[in-house]
């Protein structure tokens, strides 16, 4: 029994509609692997901006002591509501 031709490398001769060295399939894969790793590499270069600044928050941080906050007042029918 011998081997099929479909198992030999293909080339652009076997092409059904020669769109030129690449069919759209083939062009159409390769600028989406190029977004993936675009999108990548944004992703990396995203993450390592936030380990250098993990510990540093966005917004200054204000302490208050327990004296200066503000006071929480209950109404009445708060507590029968829930």
């Amino acid at each position: 029994m011998t081997d099929p031709a479909a198992s030999e490398a293909p080339t652009d001769a076997d092409d059904a509609v020669p769109f030129g060295p690449q069919t759209v399939v083939q062009a159409a894969t390769a600028d989406g692997l190029a977004a993936v790793a675009r999108l990548h590499e944004e992703a990396l270069a995203a993450i390592a901006a936030l380990a250098e600044s993990w510990e540093q928050p966005a917004d200054p941080v204000r302490v208050l002591r327990t004296a200066g906050r503000p006071a929480v007042v209950l109404r009445p029918g708060a507590a029968t509501a829930a």
